[in-house]
Parts: C-alpha cells; sequence; structure tokens
C-alpha cells in the first residue's frame, strides 16, 4: 500500500469514527485506540505533506482567520421565521396555509415538526464534497465567512459524496450544550472573568473568535434542518430530502416527526413543553412546516417570512429567588431605576442574578423588600422581571426608599409630573455619559465597533472623554494605552470610529439620544428635514404639524436644539467631520395611503400581521398600536377585543380582511 492511500483510509476511517461519536453519540473505539489514528495521521502528513488536504481530520483547526471576517453574500436569502406564542396563532397559520392552497385537500397536508432551537444559524457550503465555506445568517441576505472555525465542528463532515449534489449550501443551527455552558462558566469565574449570559451567546462568540484554536475548545455542536441551495432537486419533500442528508453523515435531530394532519402537530406542542427541558441543548419552540416542496414553492414568501412556515415560542420560563438586595443604576437620559440583585438561579438556559424592578411604583404595587422570595420570569425570554412574591421576608417595617440624590455623582434628583421616573438632574452625571456613549456607538446609531462598555468606562473615568465629540479626537497611542487594548485593537477603534463619521443624519440623530425620538422618528426627521441645520431653525408649531411628530417629540426635540450646550456641541461635531446632511434626492409622495393610520387588531387568517403592515406602508401608510383620534381605519380579524369596540365607540372605520384587500387593490 503506498503512503498516499495509507493517508486516506486513515482520513477515511477517523471520519467514519467521528460521525459515529459526535453525530450518533455512539463511539466505536475508545479515546485512545482514535488518539492512536489521529496521532498516525498527523506523522505521515508530516513526512508527505504533498497530501495534505482541507478534508483532512488534522485540518479542522487551522491558522489564524482574517482579523475582519470577510461578506458573504447568500445564494438564497436565509429568512426568519414568523413567530407565534399561542395555538390559536398556529390555527390562524394553518387555515392560511389551506386557502393559499385552495386545490389540495386539506387531508393531503402535511407538516413536518422539528425543534426550535436556541443558537446561532450559519450555512455550510460544499463544491464538489468538500467543505469551502461557512457563514453566519447575518442580515438573511450576507454574513460572515467563518469558515475555519465551523471546521472545527467535528460534527460537520469535511467531505460528502459528491452524489447526488456537486454544489449544495445546507444549513442548520450551531449550539453550545448545556454541560458544557456550565463547564465552562465555572472555569470562567475562577478565573474572575464575567460569566456568559446563555449558551447562544457563548456560541455565538465562540464562532466569532479570531483563533480557531479557542473555537474548538468551547466543543460547539450543530444540528443541520434544511437545504438553501442545491445544483440538482430529484426530491418532492423535505423528509426525503432530510433522510439524504443524513446518509451524507450531516447531523439531523432525532426528534424530527412527520405530521399527517395538522391536528398532529398541535399534540406535538404540548408533548415538548416540559420533554424539551431534558435535552442538552436550549429548545425554545417548535418549527411547524410544511413537507411537500411543491406547496412550499405555491406559496412561497415574503421579504421576511416563508408563508410555509411558522415557529412557535413556548412562554417564558419562571424560577423562584431570593432577592438579596436592590440598587439603583442611572440610564443615559438620568432615569434611575431600581434593580433587585438575586441569589442567582437558571432560568431559559441562563443564569440569572439581577432584575429590572421598573419604577418605585412598581416596588410599592407588588410590596416588594429585599430578603422576599420572588417569582421571576424573561419577558420574550431576554429581560429578567419580578413577577410576584410567595413568601415575604420577616421584616416588613423598612420598605425599599429611592435615594433623594443620585448614586452615581450626588446630584439632585425629581421626578416630572406624570411621570413615574426618577431622573438625576446633572447632564454631566458619568453614569449617564457612559449610557449615553453606549447608545451613540451602538449599532443602530453611529455603529462604532470595538467600543464596548470597558473602554468606555476607562475613557469616561479618566476624564479623557466627556461628550461624543472628545470620540473623534482620540489619538492612536491614547487608545493604545487603555487596558487589555493590543495595538492592532486600537487601530480597529480609531478606524471604526472615523468610518462612522458618515453614519448619516438619520442614525446621527437617533445617536444623539433625545428623549422620544426613536430610530424610525429620526428617520422620519431626516427625510423630511434632509439636514440638522434645518432642523435647528424649525419652529415647534412646524414640527408638530409633521406626521407622527406630535407634541411630545416636538417640545423634546426642540429643548434639546435650542440648549446652548448642545449647539456648541453639533458645531464641534460638524467641524469634526460628521456628516449632518440626508444624501440622496428627496422622496416623492409616499403613495395612496400616505399620512394614514391603521390599527390592526384580532387573529388575521387571509395574511399575517407583517404582511398586511408591509403593505400599508409601502402604499405609504403607517401601522400603530394602539387607537387614537389620528387613526383613519382598524383593521379587524377574528376574535378581535377592546380595541374593536373602542374604535366603534369613536366612529372610526372598521375593515375586515376581505374589505382591507379591495382597499389596498383600489388605493
Amino acid at each position: 500500500m503506498t503512503v498516499k492511500q495509507d493517508i486516506e483510509d486513515l482520513k477515511q476511517t477517523i471520519h467514519q469514527h467521528d460521525h459515529h461519536y459526535y453525530v450518533k453519540n455512539s463511539p466505536t473505539i475508545l479515546d485512545q485506540e482514535y488518539d492512536a489514528l489521529l496521532r498516525r495521521l498527523r506523522e505521515l502528513e508530516a513526512a508527505h505533506p504533498e497530501y495534505v488536504t482541507p478534508d483532512s481530520p488534522t485540518q479542522r483547526v487551522g491558522g489564524k482567520v482574517d482579523e475582519r471576517f470577510k461578506a458573504v453574500m447568500h445564494p438564497v436569502p436565509m429568512l426568519s421565521l414568523d413567530n407565534t406564542y399561542n395555538i390559536d396563532e398556529v390555527r390562524a397559520f394553518h387555515q392560511r396555509v389551506l386557502k393559499g392552497l385552495p386545490d389540495i385537500p386539506e387531508d393531503s397536508i402535511e407538516y413536518v415538526v422539528e425543534l426550535k432551537f436556541d443558537g446561532l444559524a450559519v450555512a455550510l457550503t460544499y463544491e464538489d464534497g468538500l467543505l469551502v465555506r461557512g457563514a453566519t445568517r447575518g442580515d438573511g441576505l450576507q454574513g460572515e465567512d467563518i469558515t475555519a472555525n465551523l471546521r472545527t465542528l467535528r460534527s460537520i463532515p469535511l467531505k460528502i459524496d459528491t452524489e447526488p449534489f456537486k454544489r449544495i449550501e445546507v444549513r442548520g443551527e450551531v449550539y453550545m450544550p448545556k454541560k458544557e455552558f456550565v463547564r465552562i462558566n465555572a472555569e470562567r469565574e475562577a478565573e474572575g472573568e464575567t460569566p456568559f449570559a446563555n449558551p447562544r451567546n457563548a456560541a455565538a462568540g465562540a464562532l466569532r473568535l479570531l483563533d480557531p484554536a479557542i473555537t474548538a475548545q468551547r466543543k460547539l455542536d450543530i444540528f443541520i434542518y434544511a437545504v438553501g441551495f442545491l445544483d440538482s432537486n430529484p426530491f418532492e419533500t423535505h423528509r426525503e430530502l432530510q433522510e439524504q442528508l443524513a446518509a451524507l453523515r450531516f447531523p439531523i435531530n432525532e426528534h424530527n416527526r412527520l405530521c399527517g394532519n395538522f391536528e398532529s402537530t398541535l399534540s406535538l406542542i404540548e408533548e415538548f413543553r416540559d420533554k424539551r427541558k431534558e435535552f442538552d441543548y436550549e429548545v425554545d419552540g417548535l418549527v411547524i412546516q410544511l413537507n411537500s416542496l411543491a406547496h412550499r414553492k405555491q406559496l412561497g414568501e415574503t421579504s421576511k417570512f416563508p408563508r410555509w412556515a411558522v415557529a412557535y415560542k413556548y412562554e417564558a420560563e419562571q424560577a423562584v429567588t431570593e432577592i438579596m438586595n436592590i440598587v439603583c443604576q442611572v440610564g443615559r437620559t438620568g432615569s434611575i431605576t431600581p434593580v433587585a440583585e438575586l441569589q442567582p438561579v437558571l432560568i431559559s438556559g441562563s443564569t440569572v442574578s439581577r432584575a429590572t424592578l421598573h419604577n418605585e411604583d412598581e416596588i410599592k404595587r407588588k410590596d416588594i423588600r429585599v430578603g422576599d422570595r420572588v417569582v421571576i420570569e424573561k419577558a420574550g425570554e431576554i429581560i429578567p422581571k419580578v413577577i410576584r412574591v410567595i413568601e415575604p421576608s420577616g421584616d416588613r417595617e423598612m420598605p425599599f426608599k429611592m435615594p433623594t440624590v443620585c448614586p452615581e455623582c450626588q446630584s439632585s434628583v425629581y421626578r416630572a409630573e406624570g411621570e413615574v421616573v426618577l431622573r438625576c438632574v446633572n447632564s454631566a452625571c458619568p453614569a449617564q455619559l457612559k449610557e449615553r456613549l453606549k447608545h451613540f456607538s451602538s449599532r443602530k446609531a453611529m455603529d462604532i465597533d470595538h467600543f464596548g462598555p470597558a473602554v468606555i468606562e476607562q475613557l469616561v473615568d479618566s476624564g479623557r472623554v466627556k461628550n461624543f465629540s472628545d470620540l473623534y479626537t482620540l489619538k492612536l497611542g491614547e487608545v493604545a494605552s487603555l487596558e487589555r487594548m493590543a495595538d492592532k485593537s486600537a487601530q480597529n477603534l480609531v478606524s471604526a470610529i472615523e468610518k462612522s463619521k458618515l453614519a448619516g443624519l438619520s442614525r446621527f440623530l437617533f445617536g444623539l439620544g433625545v428623549r422620544h425620538v426613536g430610530q424610525r422618528t429620526a428617520i422620519l426627521l431626516s427625510r423630511r428635514f434632509r439636514s440638522i441645520k434645518v432642523l435647528q431653525e424649525t419652529s415647534y408649531d412646524e414640527l408638530e404639524k409633521n406626521d407622527e411628530i406630535g407634541p411630545v417629540i416636538a417640545e423634546s426635540l426642540k429643548a434639546f436644539l435650542d440648549r446652548d450646550t448642545n449647539r456648541q456641541e453639533i458645531d464641534r461635531l460638524r467641524e469634526l467631520g460628521i456628516l449632518m446632511e440626508e444624501q440622496g434626492e428627496a422622496p416623492e409622495s409616499g403613495g395612496p395611503f400616505e399620512s394614514q393610520q391603521f390599527v390592526l387588531t384580532g387573529t388575521l387568517t387571509r395574511f399575517t400581521r407583517e404582511e398586511v403592515k408591509e403593505k400599508i406602508q409601502s402604499l405609504g401608510g403607517r401601522v400603530t398600536t394602539s387607537i387614537s383620534k389620528k387613526t383613519d381605519y382598524v383593521v379587524a380579524g377574528t376574535s378581535a377585543g377592546s380595541k374593536l369596540e373602542k374604535a366603534q365607540q369613536l366612529g372610526i372605520p372598521v375593515l375586515d380582511e376581505e374589505a382591507l384587500q379591495k382597499l389596498m387593490e383600489n388605493g
């Protein structure tokens, strides 16, 4: 036998053992035997480097990747799924499927139900059987090239059979097993490092590390669930396609189910409600999708969601813990928020040690005290909050009181009439400045990458940065001298700050952090007034006349722009090169629904809420969540409640779905 053949045989043998160990969870040899095979392969490849190929198991941990990941365009967009949170919404999805497939008998419609993993979506591209690229989902149209890191996942085959596909892109969810998450956090805490918030964040962070060797140590795993692109498609169903993927040694989750009727999909929702907690990976819901690929093609998709699939998300999990202390934190607008420090407890896959208490009125209403045992919940499985007290502490004589001065700068505090929030009066408060800088540099604002909390903390505490404009005067040497800031990282931050000068007017307006001016309002203002200078010269009355602005936003914006310190700061930012004008020509009239406001209520069956919202906006209208005198139409589905009653009381026209469709068609 030749050396080349010996190497090929070793590679194939190790690939087979990887599949049994990492995919089937049933190893066929001892670890020592596996290590001996891998060691023998390394020795042969070291002696004969001309035979080293990218699909070799020794190449899973490669060299350093580029510091800035390259952008990758997906051949087919990676759409997200429309979420549902109750059985009625799942039934409404099924009704939309039936209406979209009028010629298909209901008893011939099959669904595939799969677990919805709480991980990171990725796409893997194979050409002539070899893994050539792995990318994150990104914005759905393009992601980041993280091939080197994904190659470290041993359940991902580096080479597949070239039959029946010469080129194929498969999609899956990378996750961190629960036991691995616990192990890593224990190590981080022992070393004095901040533990990861949840397994998903830990997995996402590991995949974006610049050193694949560190990624390999995190022991991530993956489930493949779909195909994005393939050069030939002889399959008629999703189930057939997944069976082929399994035959090619891709890890397919064992709990996928084929349902011959819709009612059986509903029973699976209940079956997995508690069963999902037994798995060594986070599951936050189920994905319900049509099995027939022809039916999928017939239904198509919106710009965001496929019409042939929906995600059912389980309700937020709750846990019981004890309040150890109540502290106050200061936000970017000076708001002082009480926060409960908790006995750490695991909930929805992450360890929770803090929860917001919102405001003093909320604390009084729930009668929350230090020492109480309470029920906490993750709103949307993200933000922890205290639901209720279940076991009061013994001492009820000393209720919690909000501070009489700012806990950060000791300045006076005030509570505006009609508000429940206490605020610090000192606009130079270091805590406010840190939060404002976080907001100013965030992705939806000026998008300054590498400008994290640790950097902000040092710059503010040292007095080097006292406002936004100070950021644009930072020198490379100053940044490089910060703790834990390598020369390359410092250069990246300085470059990101320079790049942010061209972020544009709407991002700049949003980044300024004016109260009541959110992202959408900033976009509307930038399109209407075109420059910050024009905005500064616009009167309150002129601002208030604009749709979607109103007196509250107009008053807040005008007060902000008229303040001398803010005018001076804006002037300085302009001198430093910040773009404060809207680029391109002004948009034309918004369409037949221009200036009209719609409110949606009840369960829609003909369309999804997202489809209706997109269509109304494309015709120049606006969809709001509450009814007011400015509301032009209310669109009512089944089970419409108080909003429908209020519309009838106010005499606002009410449309059913058929009437809405006619209105959209006729403009």
